[in-house]
């Protein structure tokens, strides 16, 4: 059916304003949409992707972020360290496996789930873990040990600590690299 007879947003008395209403901008560029439908191909079509590009065959290094400013409904008084940053000042002092970066970042959007950690690793699957506390750190550690080891980030059931197969918030694929 003609433009001009379907009545979609854009048409006026039959004559259409744009061309390209009903359809995404960018479809007329290259047929993609999203962050890669500009006219530049691969990462470098993406403003946020890092210059570098991912080393994937040395050493690699893991990041656990550590949700500083989680406190899980605590009534929590001035100038106490909140739960969050608690964890993270625990997981700092264990037995940080070699490879194990800790960082921690300001929120991870899981504020229903109380204290929060993300794993992640370029190539990797990453994970979010939620109803944390120091108590746990120790349990984190071996998770993370245990994450450090898989290839793919994908740890067996068996193999991974109580607190990562009960509590995982979510699970993300990784990001798919392209040589252009």
């Amino acid at each position: 059916m003609p433009l001009e007879q379907s009545g979609k947003v854009g048409s006026r008395g039959g004559v259409p304003s744009y061309p390209q209403a009903g359809r995404p901008a960018s479809a007329r560029l290259n047929g993609r949409t999203g962050c890669f439908a500009t006219s530049r191909q691969g990462p470098s079509a993406v403003p946020f992707w890092p210059s570098h590009r991912f080393n994937l065959d040395g050493p690699m290094t893991v990041t656990l972020h550590v949700c500083t400013t989680c406190k899980a409904a605590e009534a929590v008084a001035d100038g106490e360290p909140l739960l969050g940053a608690r964890l993270h000042a625990a997981l700092l002092a264990g037995e940080v496996p070699e490879g194990l970066r800790i960082v921690g970042v300001a929120c991870l959007s899981a504020c229903n789930s109380g204290a929060a950690v993300a794993l992640s690793a370029p190539g990797r699957w990453s994970y979010v873990y939620g109803r944390l506390t120091e108590a746990d750190a120790p349990d984190i550690l071996l998770g993370a040990a245990a994450y450090l080891d898989a290839p793919d980030g994908i740890v067996p059931w068996r193999a991974r600590p109580a607190i990562f197969r009960k509590q995982s918030l979510a699970r993300i694929p990784p990001l798919e690299i392209t040589n252009v």
